[in-house]
């Protein structure tokens, strides 16, 4: 018991100073950049983003990535530089890119194919277990998508197939404190196979697609998820999931309780309109429900992305397109999330 008091009073004080609207703002930030070790031109920019609390995570790739034993010292060095609020690293490790020097993982539907439960969830434990060695505490994954299709990034068409394998494969990596983001809310589509390349509508959507999000919820498994950009018209006619606060405020959170963080990421794609400037897409998705910003690269329009969004945030708090109470809500959501990350 006083051990839990002593946590949680360090906690209050850590977090005690009323952080400034740039501070919040920066943690609604996850970014991308090349270079595999410390002294490398981007990663000490990074770094310097780091500390002087520009972001809130960062996203690694293949680029990133050359064995285990590299990437433990590039995770520990950027997590050094954070001295308050602990540092997202994360990774999409779902089967669909393999990792250099990491055991191989099969993709969702190969999984179910080729594992029965207990075998899967002895590879996923595997799987967590190395990427908590080498420093990852968030990892996009697993997919929930019911595809009527064979599909090989989704598990099944069937929903107690889809929610007992995620389950398995989200408590391998809660085991090892890396927080895994389910997507894509409430489905992908099309998208899921065209790499977010074109835009997508779901005309064959069925209420059944929510089940493994319901299930999940339940069992108290959900903590994070990221949202699709897909339309479905019978949930919002006017707007992609990532724009719709029907989808987001309303279904997720009221609807069906969820109390997690709302991740959304391919902002600079052609899933989205092109009708939709990059500054817009920010703010829909904040008034929307979206908590925090994935961004594979640190470079975009001759701007970095952290500067971009930080002042289109600000300009729209400015112009009163987004108020700071939304602002704060999406920081104390990441707070609570990061609570449960590895150190």
């Amino acid at each position: 018991m006083k051990s839990v008091l002593a946590c949680f009073l360090c906690f209050v004080t850590l977090y005690a100073k009323a952080p400034s609207l740039e501070e919040m703002i920066a943690q609604m930030i996850v970014i991308g950049f090349d270079g595999e070790k410390e002294g490398d031109q981007w990663v000490e920019q990074i770094a310097k983003d780091i500390r002087r609390e520009k972001i809130g995570g960062v996203i690694l790739s293949q680029k990133n990535i050359q064995n285990p034993s590299q990437l433990k010292k590039l995770t520990y060095y950027l997590k050094a530089q954070s001295s308050k609020i602990p540092l997202i690293v994360a990774v999409e490790h779902d089967g669909t890119t393999p990792f250099q020097g990491f055991s191989p993982l099969l993709l969702a539907h190969d999984m179910v194919e080729k594992h029965d439960i207990v075998e899967a969830e002895l590879v996923y434990q595997k799987s967590a277990q190395e990427l908590a060695s080498a420093g990852i505490n968030l990892n996009f994954a697993p997919v929930l998508d019911l595809q009527e299709k064979r599909r090989s990034q989704s598990y099944s068409s069937l929903e107690e197939v889809v929610t007992s394998y995620a389950n398995v494969f989200i408590r391998a990596l809660k085991s090892e404190k890396i927080m895994p983001v389910v997507k894509y809310f409430p489905s992908a589509g099309e998208n899921i196979a065209n790499d977010f390349s074109t835009e997508a509508t779901l005309s064959s959507w069925h209420f059944k697609q929510l089940k493994p999000y319901y299930d999940l919820i339940a069992f108290g498994g959900l903590d994070a998820v990221l949202i699709s950009h897909a339309m479905v018209h019978d949930l919002d006619e006017k707007n992609p999931m990532i724009f719709s606060s029907l989808v987001i405020e309303h279904l997720l959170r009221q609807k069906m309780h969820f109390e997690g963080v709302v991740f959304a990421n391919h902002l600079r794609t052609n899933s989205i309109s092109n009708h939709v400037a990059f500054k817009e897409r920010i703010i829909r998705a904040i008034n929307a429900g979206v908590d925090i910003f994935v961004f594979p690269n640190y470079f975009a329009d001759e701007a970095s992305m952290p500067f971009t969004v930080q002042r289109t945030i600000l300009d729209a708090i400015h112009k009163k397109e987004l108020s700071e109470k939304r602002i704060e809500l999406s920081y104390k959501r990441i707070l609570k999330f990061k609570e449960k990350i590895r150190d």
